[in-house]
Protein backbone atom coordinates (compact mmCIF):
# COMPACT_ATOMS: atom_id res chain seq x y z
CA UNK A 1 0.00 0.00 0.00
CA UNK A 2 1.44 3.25 -1.05
CA UNK A 3 0.13 6.83 0.85
CA UNK A 4 0.57 10.04 -1.06
CA UNK A 5 0.06 13.10 0.77
CA UNK A 6 1.56 16.71 0.75
CA UNK A 7 3.71 15.41 -1.87
CA UNK A 8 5.25 12.46 0.18
CA UNK A 9 4.98 8.65 -0.05
CA UNK A 10 4.70 6.03 2.31
CA UNK A 11 4.52 2.50 1.25
CA UNK A 12 3.59 -0.30 4.03
CA UNK A 13 5.41 -3.50 3.19
CA UNK A 14 7.48 -4.29 -0.14
CA UNK A 15 6.69 -8.04 -0.77
CA UNK A 16 8.17 -7.86 -4.34
CA UNK A 17 11.34 -8.22 -5.52
CA UNK A 18 12.32 -4.66 -6.70
CA UNK A 19 11.94 -5.40 -10.27
CA UNK A 20 8.27 -6.53 -10.01
CA UNK A 21 7.58 -3.63 -7.21
CA UNK A 22 9.08 -1.34 -9.56
CA UNK A 23 6.97 -2.51 -12.35
CA UNK A 24 3.93 -1.74 -9.66
CA UNK A 25 4.75 0.94 -8.69
CA UNK A 26 4.84 2.71 -12.78
CA UNK A 27 2.00 0.99 -13.11
CA UNK A 28 0.11 3.03 -10.28
CA UNK A 29 1.64 6.93 -11.93
CA UNK A 30 4.62 6.25 -9.80
CA UNK A 31 8.42 6.43 -9.96
CA UNK A 32 10.44 4.06 -7.74
CA UNK A 33 12.53 6.93 -6.35
CA UNK A 34 9.03 8.77 -5.37
CA UNK A 35 8.72 6.20 -2.45
CA UNK A 36 9.90 8.35 0.92
CA UNK A 37 9.44 5.74 3.61
CA UNK A 38 9.01 2.02 3.28
CA UNK A 39 7.28 0.50 6.94
CA UNK A 40 7.47 -2.81 7.10
CA UNK A 41 4.83 -4.75 9.44
CA UNK A 42 6.80 -8.21 9.91
CA UNK A 43 9.59 -10.38 8.39
CA UNK A 44 7.79 -12.96 6.39
CA UNK A 45 8.65 -12.75 3.04
CA UNK A 46 6.21 -11.70 0.43
CA UNK A 47 6.01 -8.06 2.99
CA UNK A 48 9.54 -7.95 2.75
CA UNK A 49 11.17 -9.50 -0.22
CA UNK A 50 11.82 -5.95 -2.09
CA UNK A 51 12.92 -3.76 0.87
CA UNK A 52 16.41 -3.93 1.09
CA UNK A 53 17.17 -3.37 -2.32
CA UNK A 54 14.94 -0.62 -3.06
CA UNK A 55 16.86 0.85 -0.07
CA UNK A 56 20.03 0.39 -1.73
CA UNK A 57 19.07 1.49 -5.21
CA UNK A 58 16.50 4.19 -4.78
CA UNK A 59 17.23 5.24 -1.32
CA UNK A 60 14.45 4.71 0.64
CA UNK A 61 13.96 4.52 4.70
CA UNK A 62 13.26 1.36 5.58
CA UNK A 63 10.93 1.18 9.34
CA UNK A 64 11.51 -1.93 10.79
CA UNK A 65 10.97 -3.48 14.23
CA UNK A 66 14.13 -6.04 15.75
CA UNK A 67 11.85 -9.47 15.32
CA UNK A 68 11.91 -8.38 11.28
CA UNK A 69 15.53 -6.74 10.62
CA UNK A 70 16.71 -10.38 12.38
CA UNK A 71 14.72 -12.86 10.63
CA UNK A 72 15.46 -10.57 7.37
CA UNK A 73 19.39 -10.59 7.16
CA UNK A 74 19.42 -7.94 4.12
CA UNK A 75 17.56 -5.47 6.43
CA UNK A 76 20.67 -5.49 8.54
CA UNK A 77 23.16 -4.08 5.45
CA UNK A 78 21.10 -1.08 5.15
CA UNK A 79 20.47 1.63 7.25
CA UNK A 80 17.06 1.57 8.49
CA UNK A 81 14.87 2.91 11.43
CA UNK A 82 13.24 0.67 13.93
CA UNK A 83 10.40 0.88 16.16
CA UNK A 84 8.96 -0.82 18.73
CA UNK A 85 5.61 -2.28 18.47
CA UNK A 86 3.42 -0.13 20.36
CA UNK A 87 5.28 2.88 19.67
CA UNK A 88 4.85 5.99 17.03
CA UNK A 89 7.07 8.05 15.13
CA UNK A 90 6.97 10.35 12.48
CA UNK A 91 7.60 10.07 8.60
CA UNK A 92 7.49 12.69 6.44
CA UNK A 93 3.95 14.42 7.03
CA UNK A 94 2.92 11.27 8.64
CA UNK A 95 2.74 9.68 12.59
CA UNK A 96 2.37 6.04 12.17
CA UNK A 97 1.01 5.03 15.51
CA UNK A 98 2.05 0.96 15.75
CA UNK A 99 0.75 -1.72 17.67
CA UNK A 100 1.60 -5.65 18.12
CA UNK A 101 -0.46 -8.29 16.33
CA UNK A 102 -0.07 -12.02 16.68
CA UNK A 103 0.97 -13.82 13.81
CA UNK A 104 3.56 -16.47 14.03
CA UNK A 105 6.97 -13.98 13.70
CA UNK A 106 8.10 -12.13 16.24
CA UNK A 107 7.09 -8.20 16.08
CA UNK A 108 4.35 -8.57 14.03
CA UNK A 109 2.74 -4.94 13.95
CA UNK A 110 -0.32 -3.15 12.52
CA UNK A 111 -0.30 0.72 11.50
CA UNK A 112 -2.62 3.81 11.81
CA UNK A 113 -0.98 6.68 9.66
CA UNK A 114 -2.31 10.03 10.80
CA UNK A 115 -1.41 13.12 8.35
CA UNK A 116 0.61 15.95 9.33
CA UNK A 117 1.17 14.87 12.98
CA UNK A 118 -2.72 15.27 14.49
CA UNK A 119 -3.52 12.88 17.48
CA UNK A 120 -4.70 9.73 16.45
CA UNK A 121 -8.41 10.85 17.28
CA UNK A 122 -7.96 13.87 15.92
CA UNK A 123 -11.09 15.49 14.13
CA UNK A 124 -11.08 15.89 11.05
CA UNK A 125 -7.85 13.92 9.63
CA UNK A 126 -6.47 11.74 7.34
CA UNK A 127 -6.18 8.50 9.41
CA UNK A 128 -5.33 5.39 7.62
CA UNK A 129 -5.24 1.60 8.93
CA UNK A 130 -3.31 -0.95 7.78
CA UNK A 131 -3.35 -4.72 9.47
CA UNK A 132 -2.86 -7.64 7.64
CA UNK A 133 -1.53 -11.36 8.63
CA UNK A 134 -2.68 -11.70 12.12
CA UNK A 135 -4.71 -14.67 13.67
CA UNK A 136 -7.02 -11.96 15.61
CA UNK A 137 -7.55 -8.60 16.20
CA UNK A 138 -6.50 -8.02 20.06
CA UNK A 139 -8.52 -4.93 21.73
CA UNK A 140 -5.48 -2.43 21.28
CA UNK A 141 -5.63 -2.67 17.42
CA UNK A 142 -9.59 -2.52 17.49
CA UNK A 143 -9.05 0.81 19.28
CA UNK A 144 -6.41 1.87 17.44
CA UNK A 145 -8.19 1.51 13.94
CA UNK A 146 -11.15 3.44 15.22
CA UNK A 147 -11.76 6.63 13.74
CA UNK A 148 -9.73 5.39 10.64
CA UNK A 149 -10.64 7.75 7.55
CA UNK A 150 -9.27 4.19 5.77
CA UNK A 151 -8.57 1.14 6.27
CA UNK A 152 -6.80 -2.01 4.59
CA UNK A 153 -7.86 -4.93 6.64
CA UNK A 154 -6.88 -8.79 6.24
CA UNK A 155 -9.55 -11.26 5.18
CA UNK A 156 -7.51 -14.46 4.56
CA UNK A 157 -10.13 -17.24 4.68
CA UNK A 158 -13.50 -18.83 4.96
CA UNK A 159 -13.25 -21.16 7.25
CA UNK A 160 -15.15 -23.63 5.86
CA UNK A 161 -13.01 -23.93 2.81
CA UNK A 162 -10.26 -23.91 4.32
CA UNK A 163 -11.66 -26.52 6.43
CA UNK A 164 -12.42 -28.70 3.17
CA UNK A 165 -9.32 -27.44 0.79
CA UNK A 166 -6.13 -28.52 -0.49
CA UNK A 167 -4.51 -27.24 2.61
CA UNK A 168 -3.00 -30.30 5.03
CA UNK A 169 -4.01 -30.57 8.14
CA UNK A 170 -0.77 -29.13 9.94
CA UNK A 171 -0.69 -25.93 7.64
CA UNK A 172 -4.77 -25.34 8.17
CA UNK A 173 -4.51 -25.16 11.85
CA UNK A 174 -1.52 -22.41 11.11
CA UNK A 175 -4.06 -20.76 8.82
CA UNK A 176 -6.73 -20.73 11.07
CA UNK A 177 -4.87 -20.42 14.23
CA UNK A 178 -4.38 -17.59 16.79
CA UNK A 179 -1.39 -16.78 15.44
CA UNK A 180 -2.42 -17.09 11.16
CA UNK A 181 -4.45 -15.35 9.30
CA UNK A 182 -7.99 -13.19 9.76
CA UNK A 183 -10.64 -14.94 8.76
CA UNK A 184 -13.84 -13.93 7.02
CA UNK A 185 -16.20 -13.85 10.36
CA UNK A 186 -13.35 -12.19 12.43
CA UNK A 187 -12.89 -9.19 9.97
CA UNK A 188 -16.11 -8.32 9.85
CA UNK A 189 -16.31 -8.48 13.48
CA UNK A 190 -12.96 -5.88 13.36
CA UNK A 191 -15.04 -3.65 10.51
CA UNK A 192 -18.48 -3.74 12.71
CA UNK A 193 -16.54 -2.23 15.49
CA UNK A 194 -14.81 0.00 14.01
CA UNK A 195 -17.07 1.77 11.59
CA UNK A 196 -18.19 5.63 11.99
CA UNK A 197 -19.50 8.02 9.54
CA UNK A 198 -16.33 9.01 9.01
CA UNK A 199 -14.46 5.99 7.61
CA UNK A 200 -14.52 6.57 3.81
CA UNK A 201 -12.41 3.09 2.25
CA UNK A 202 -12.74 -0.16 3.53
CA UNK A 203 -10.33 -2.59 1.79
CA UNK A 204 -9.79 -6.06 2.15
CA UNK A 205 -6.73 -7.59 1.67
CA UNK A 206 -4.65 -11.03 1.64
CA UNK A 207 -7.40 -13.00 0.30
CA UNK A 208 -7.00 -16.39 0.01
CA UNK A 209 -6.36 -17.77 -3.79
CA UNK A 210 -7.31 -21.60 -2.01
CA UNK A 211 -9.71 -20.72 0.93
CA UNK A 212 -11.53 -17.65 0.01
CA UNK A 213 -12.80 -15.98 -2.74
CA UNK A 214 -13.53 -12.26 -3.04
CA UNK A 215 -16.70 -12.60 -3.51
CA UNK A 216 -16.92 -14.26 -0.15
CA UNK A 217 -14.90 -12.09 1.59
CA UNK A 218 -16.82 -8.97 0.21
CA UNK A 219 -20.62 -10.34 1.23
CA UNK A 220 -19.06 -11.07 5.22
CA UNK A 221 -18.09 -7.38 5.12
CA UNK A 222 -21.06 -5.90 3.66
CA UNK A 223 -23.22 -7.30 5.91
CA UNK A 224 -20.74 -6.28 9.07
CA UNK A 225 -20.69 -2.87 7.77
CA UNK A 226 -24.61 -2.52 6.61
CA UNK A 227 -25.15 -3.35 10.82
CA UNK A 228 -23.11 -1.05 11.57
CA UNK A 229 -24.54 1.87 8.78
CA UNK A 230 -21.58 2.08 6.73
CA UNK A 231 -21.70 4.68 3.82
CA UNK A 232 -18.26 4.71 2.20
CA UNK A 233 -16.51 2.11 -0.11
CA UNK A 234 -15.88 -1.44 -0.23
CA UNK A 235 -13.30 -3.27 -1.95
CA UNK A 236 -11.47 -6.08 -2.67
CA UNK A 237 -7.68 -6.06 -2.93
CA UNK A 238 -6.90 -8.29 -6.28
CA UNK A 239 -3.49 -9.87 -6.37
CA UNK A 240 -2.15 -9.57 -9.76
CA UNK A 241 -3.60 -5.97 -10.15
CA UNK A 242 -3.62 -2.89 -8.74
CA UNK A 243 -6.58 -1.22 -6.95
CA UNK A 244 -6.83 2.65 -6.82
CA UNK A 245 -5.87 5.21 -6.20
CA UNK A 246 -8.34 6.01 -4.01
CA UNK A 247 -9.57 8.85 -2.03
CA UNK A 248 -8.41 8.44 2.22
CA UNK A 249 -10.01 11.72 3.14
CA UNK A 250 -12.46 11.17 5.85
CA UNK A 251 -16.74 12.18 4.75
CA UNK A 252 -18.14 14.20 6.46
CA UNK A 253 -21.24 13.66 8.38
CA UNK A 254 -23.20 14.68 5.37
CA UNK A 255 -21.68 13.01 2.77
CA UNK A 256 -18.81 13.22 0.63
CA UNK A 257 -15.26 13.53 1.55
CA UNK A 258 -14.16 16.69 3.18
CA UNK A 259 -10.76 17.16 1.45
CA UNK A 260 -9.41 15.98 -1.88
CA UNK A 261 -5.89 15.11 -2.89
CA UNK A 262 -4.79 12.37 -0.75
CA UNK A 263 -4.71 9.24 -2.48
CA UNK A 264 -3.90 5.44 -1.58
CA UNK A 265 -2.73 2.28 -3.85
CA UNK A 266 -3.60 -0.99 -2.87
CA UNK A 267 -2.36 -4.32 -3.86
CA UNK A 268 -3.33 -7.40 -2.18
Amino acid sequence: MVLAHAGHHLMFDAGFELPALVERLRAAGLHPWDIDDVVLSHGHRDHVAGAAAGAQVYGWRVWGALGTVWRWRALRDIPRLPFEPGASFAAGPWTVHTTGVPHDVDDAAAFLAVADGAPANADPALRVGYATDLGRAPDALVDLLRGASALVLESNHDRELLRTGPYPPDRQARVGGEHGHLSNDRAAAVLRAVAHPGLAQVVLAHISRHNNTPALALASARAALDVAGYEGALHAAPQDALLGPLDVAPLAAVGGPIAAGNGMTCAA
